[in-house]
C-alpha cells in the first residue's frame, strides 16, 4: 500500500505542477483555455459594462451556447433591486491565477461595480479548469469596500439567487435526466408489515429489506422540456441532452431528498406538531415540515427558441432578506460544475461525472487513496451483545491486542469509535480506559504501518461537560425550550457559531497526537432555531433562523474539512450518512473527503451471514457510474457463518474496503488468510480508480459481477456471486500484450478477450479474480487451467505460484531475451522457440512449487 500510496500522491504532484489551462485578456475579453475547449468572457477595463460569456467552444470552435437569446451568469438582489450580469455596471481589474494539486488551474477574476447600487462592490469570479476536459468548476463572491453595506433581498417575497446561468443551445429535441442520490429506503418494495412476520425483527421490518435496505438511494428522473415551462430540478446531478450535445450541471451542498424515514412512532401530529423519537433528533418541534424543507437549491431549466437556459438557482435558506454584505461579511456562492461533451451516449456523462468527483472536486490525494480500514465498533457491539461495557471495552490492553489482529488483516486504517473519548464534546482520550493517552496506541499502530483514526460526534456534548455549562447559547432546543435529544439521547451543539472554532482547535490537537482519519458521524437535521448566532438575530422568524442554519450547516462541516485537510494534507474525514437524519448527503462532502454509507442495511449487527453483506453490495450495484465507487466506505465481518468469510470478504474487497467485529474469533491463519485476500486486491488497486465499473446483475442475481478493469494498463478486478449454482462464462476486452496473469482463477486469453469459466457450486458462491500487469514487458500467461496464488513480475523474473495441479502455457517475447527455468519435481516444461517470441507449457505437479522464469 505505500507504493498505491506513492504512486497516487506523484500523479497528484506531478499534473498540480504544470498549469494547465491558458489565460488571456485582449480586447474586453479574457479567454480561459485548455486542450478540449476555450471559455470566453467579455468585460471592460474602461467605465462600465456587462459581463457576458460570449463563447465556450469546443475542439472545433463550435459554440455551444445559444446564438440568438443570453442570460445574465448571475442574478441577485441588492436593497430591493435586481442585480444581473448583463446590466452595464461592472468593470474589470484583472485576475490571478494558482496552480492546483489536482492538476488544474484555479483563475480568480476581480471585477469591480462601478455605479449604483453597486458602487463598491467587489466580485470575485472563481473558475477552475482541467486537462483534458471541459468541466469548468466554479463559485461567485462578493465583496464589499471598506465602509460600504449592501443588504441582500428577496424578490417577489421570496430569495433569489442565480448562478451560474447559461443558455446551451439545443435541438428541437432535449432530455432532461435528473440524478438524485439522497432518496431513502427508496420504494423499490411495497411491504404490509402485518401480513407475516419477520423474526429477525419482531417489531416490524420496515425498511429492513434488501429493497428498501435503511439507506440512501439514487433516484434517476427522465424529463422531456416542453415550451413555456420552468423546470426546476434538485439534482445535485444534471444532464441535459439534445441530438449534439450533452451538458452536465451539478451543485455541491448536501440535503435529504424528501421526508422518508425521518420520523418515527407518533411522527407529525394534527397541527403540524412533530413529536420525534427517532434517535438523533428527539423532541418536541411545533412548526410544519415538507420535502420542499431540504430543496435548498435547484437546477432550473426553461426551454428557449434555439436553446436551454439552466442556471443553478437558490430556493430555501441562502440568505436572510436584508442580511448585509460588508467588508467583514462577504458572501458566497456554493461551487458549482459543468462541463459538456458532443457524445451523448450515457458513457460520456459517466466518464464526466466520474472524472469530476474522483480527480477535479478535491486537490489533496489522501482521500484518494484506496485503502482498507479496521474499525472496532463491530468489536464493541458483539461484545456488549456478551454482557460488557459498550465503550468500557475500549481500554488500553484490548485496543492493542485488536491491533496486532487488525495487521494480520493488511489493514491501513484502525478506527476506535464510540468509547476512546472522556465524553461527547470533551474530545480527549477516556481517562481511565486510556490512562496514558493515546501515545501508546499510536506506537503500536505505527510498528504495523497502520494509521490512526478516531471516531466524533461532532455536535454532541455531554451535559455534564464544562463546555455545556459554559455556553448554554450553543445547546439546540426543541419548541418546547428543551435541549433535543441527539445521538445516544445526548444534546446537540449549534455548529453555525462560535463552537466550530472550538471543534477544530479540539481535532487540530488529535491531528498533533498523530491522528490521520476522521470519522464525523451523527450530523443530523436538528431544526436549530437559536438567534444570534451565525444564521440569523431575534428580528428573524425561527423559521427564517431555521431556514438559513439548515442550509449553512453542511457549508460549515464541508469548510470545517477542508480546513483541517489544509492543516494536515495527509487526514482523511470520512462523513456517516447511515440514517434518514443525516444531513451531509450531497457532493459538498467529496469534495473533502469520503462518506461512510451503511452500517448494517437490512441486517444487523452481529450478522455474520451473507445477508448483510448483500446489503452492502447495494451501494456498489445501485451507484456505479454514478459516484466513483472508491469514495464509499462500509465494513463486514470478516467471521465465517456457513461458508461466508470469502462472501462477505470479497464485498469488501469491490469497494468500502472495511472490516469490523471481534477478530478475537478469528484464528491467526484464518485473519492471515483474508489479509492474503487484500494484499492481492492491493495489487491492483492502484491501476483502478478512474475506471468506471461494469456491473452485472443486481443484488443476489445469478449472476451478480463486479468488474474493473484498466484495458491500458493491462490490470483489473473481478468479482463475482451467484444466487444459485450455475456455470458462468465472464469475458472482458483486454490488450493481451498487457496482462502478466490472472491470480485466484483459471482463465484463457483469446481475441483479446480473458475468458473466466465461472462455477458457483451451491447458492451464495463467490469467485474473484485479480488481473495482473506485465509492467510492459510483453511477457504474459495466456491461460491456464489451475489458479494461481502468486503471480508477479521484478527486475524481468516471473514468479508463478499455483494452487492446484494443472497446465499453464507462457508467451515469452524474444525481445526479453532467452528464457531461463529451472527444474521442478513432477513438473514437466516445454519450451518451443518461433518466430517472435518462445512458447513455455508447465504442466503437471504445480501446486505449492514455486516457479521461477528468467
Amino acid at each position: 500500500m505505500r507504493n498505491l500510496k506513492a504512486l497516487l500522491t506523484a500523479l497528484f504532484l506531478i499534473t498540480g505542477l504544470l498549469l494547465t489551462a491558458q489565460v488571456r485578456y485582449q480586447d474586453d475579453v479574457l479567454y480561459l483555455k485548455n486542450d478540449v475547449f476555450e471559455k470566453q468572457i467579455r468585460i471592460g477595463e474602461k467605465g462600465n459594462g456587462p459581463i457576458q460569456v460570449q463563447a465556450i467552444l469546443d475542439q472545433n470552435g463550435n459554440n455551444v451556447l445559444s446564438s440568438s437569446t443570453e442570460s445574465p451568469l448571475f442574478e441577485f438582489i441588492i436593497d430591493k433591486m435586481l442585480i444581473t450580469a448583463l446590466a452595464p455596471l461592472w468593470r474589470y481589474e484583472g485576475y490571478e491565477t494558482r496552480a492546483m494539486g489536482n492538476g488544474g488551474t484555479e483563475v480568480v477574476i476581480s471585477i469591480l461595480g462601478m455605479r449604483n447600487p453597486v458602487k463598491g462592490l467587489q466580485l470575485k469570479l472563481y473558475q477552475q479548469l482541467f486537462p483534458g476536459s471541459t468541466l469548468v468548476r466554479e463559485k461567485l463572491e462578493i465583496h464589499a469596500e471598506e465602509n460600504k453595506t449592501f443588504p441582500l433581498s428577496k424578490w417577489a417575497d421570496q430569495i433569489h439567487f442565480v448562478f451560474p446561468q447559461y443558455d446551451i443551445a439545443s435541438s428541437n429535441t432535449r432530455r432532461s435526466t435528473e440524478i438524485r442520490i439522497a432518496s431513502w429506503a427508496a420504494d423499490l418494495l411495497e411491504v404490509d408489515t402485518k401480513a407475516t412476520y419477520d423474526d429477525r425483527f419482531p417489531d416490524g421490518f420496515n425498511d429492513h429489506n434488501l429493497a428498501m435496505n435503511h439507506m440512501y438511494h439514487p433516484k434517476v428522473i427522465e424529463r422531456q422540456l416542453m415550451p413555456d415551462t420552468v423546470t426546476i430540478a434538485k439534482g445535485p446531478i444534471h444532464l441535459l441532452r439534445s441530438d449534439q450535445l450533452l451538458w452536465v450541471s451539478t451543485y455541491e451542498h448536501a440535503s435529504q431528498d424528501d421526508l422518508s424515514g425521518l420520523f418515527k412512532q407518533n411522527g407529525v401530529e394534527d397541527g403540524g406538531v412533530i413529536r420525534d423519537a427517532a434517535q438523533g433528533t428527539k423532541g418536541v418541534f411545533n412548526f410544519p415540515i415538507s420535502a420542499n424543507d431540504f430543496h435548498f437549491l435547484g437546477i432550473s431549466q426553461e426551454v428557449q427558441p434555439d436553446g436551454t437556459r439552466l442556471g443553478v438557482r437558490a430556493l430555501r435558506g441562502a440568505y436572510l432578506d436584508g442580511e448585509i454584505i460588508d467588508e467583514e461579511h462577504p458572501y458566497a456562492s456554493v461551487w458549482t460544475a459543468s462541463g459538456f461533451s458532443r457524445d451523448t451516449a450515457t458513457v460520456a456523462a459517466q466518464r464526466l461525472i466520474h472524472d469530476y468527483l474522483w480527480k477535479w472536486i478535491c486537490e489533496k490525494p489522501a482521500s484518494r487513496q484506496p485503502e482498507f480500514y479496521y474499525n472496532t465498533w463491530g468489536m464493541q457491539r458483539r461484545l456488549n451483545g456478551q454482557g460488557q461495557e459498550l465503550r468500557g471495552v475500549l481500554t488500553e490492553q484490548k485496543l492493542i491486542e485488536e491491533i496486532r489482529r487488525a495487521a494480520e488483516l493488511n489493514v491501513d486504517i484502525f478506527v476506535l469509535d464510540d468509547g476512546w473519548e472522556q465524553n461527547q464534546g470533551d474530545w480527549t482520550p477516556h481517562k481511565q480506559r486510556l490512562p496514558r493517552g493515546l501515545a501508546p496506541i499510536k506506537s503500536e499502530l505505527d510498528k504495523h504501518g497502520i494509521k490512526m483514526g478516531l471516531w466524533f460526534s461532532p455536535m454532541g456534548i455531554d451535559k455534564t461537560t464544562a463546555r455545556y455549562q459554559a455556553h448554554p447559547e450553543w445547546v439546540i432546543r426543541d419548541s418546547e425550550g428543551q435541549p433535543i435529544g441527539a445521538q445516544w439521547d445526548h444534546p446537540a451543539f449549534d455548529f453555525v457559531s462560535g463552537f466550530y472554532d472550538l471543534f477544530i482547535e479540539d481535532c487540530k490537537k488529535l491531528i498533533d497526537a498523530g491522528a490521520r482519519f476522521f470519522k464525523w458521524d451523527a450530523i443530523n437535521t436538528f431544526y436549530s432555531v437559536l438567534p444570534d448566532l451565525q444564521h440569523g438575530s431575534k428580528e428573524y422568524t425561527k423559521e427564517e433562523i431555521r431556514a438559513r442554519y439548515e442550509y449553512l450547516l453542511p457549508i460549515y462541516v464541508t469548510r470545517a474539512m477542508q480546513e483541517l485537510t489544509d492543516y494536515e494534507p495527509e487526514l482523511i474525514i470520512e462523513i456517516d450518512l447511515t440514517e434518514a437524519r443525516r444531513v451531509m448527503n450531497g457532493l459538498a462532502p467529496l469534495s473533502q473527503g469520503k462518506v461512510f454509507w451503511m452500517n448494517n442495511g437490512a441486517s444487523g449487527y452481529n450478522d455474520y451471514s451473507v445477508y448483510r453483506a448483500k446489503s452492502m453490495r447495494s451501494i456498489p450495484n445501485q451507484y456505479a457510474g454514478i459516484i466513483p465507487l472508491e469514495l464509499f466506505t462500509y465494513a463486514n465481518y470478516p467471521h465465517d457463518h456457513r461458508f461466508s468469510r470469502r462472501y462477505n470478504v470479497n464485498t469488501s474487497l469491490i469497494t468500502g474496503h472495511g472490516f469490523w467485529g471481534a477478530l478475537e474469533e478469528l484464528q491467526e491463519e484464518e485473519r492471515k488468510m483474508i489479509g492474503k485476500m487484500v494484499t492481492k486486491s492491493k495489487q491492483v488497486l492502484p491501476y483502478l480508480p478512474e475506471v468506471i465499473p461494469q456491473v452485472i446483475g443486481r443484488v443476489g442475481g445469478s449472476p451478480e459481477i463486479y468488474t474493473l478493469m484498466n484495458t491500458e494498463a493491462g490490470a483489473g478486478q473481478v468479482i463475482a456471486f451467484s444466487g444459485q449454482a450455475m456455470n458462468y462464462t465472464h469475458e472482458i476486452e483486454v490488450e493481451p500484450e498487457k496482462v502478466l496473469g490472472v491470480m485466484n482463477h483459471a482463465y484463457q486469453i483469446a481475441d483479446n478477450k480473458l475468458h473466466l469459466n465461472f462455477q458457483f457450486p451451491m447458492p451464495d458462491a463467490t469467485r474473484e479474480a485479480f488481473i495482473i500487469p506485465n509492467d510492459g514487458t510483453g511477457i504474459r500467461i495466456t491461460r491456464s487451467n489451475v489458479w494461481m496464488d502468486e503471480v508477479k513480475i521484478f527486475r524481468g523474473t516471473v514468479t508463478i505460484t499455483c494452487g492446484a495441479d494443472g497446465e499453464l502455457e507462457i508467451y515469452w517475447p524474444k525481445d526479453q531475451g532467452s528464457p531461463q527455468i529451472g527444474s521442478y519435481s513432477g513438473v514437466d516444461i516445454q519450451m518451443e522457440e518461433l518466430t517472435d517470441h518462445y512458447r513455455i507449457l508447465i504442466q503437471g505437479k504445480t501446486k505449492g512449487q514455486r516457479l521461477l522464469v528468467r
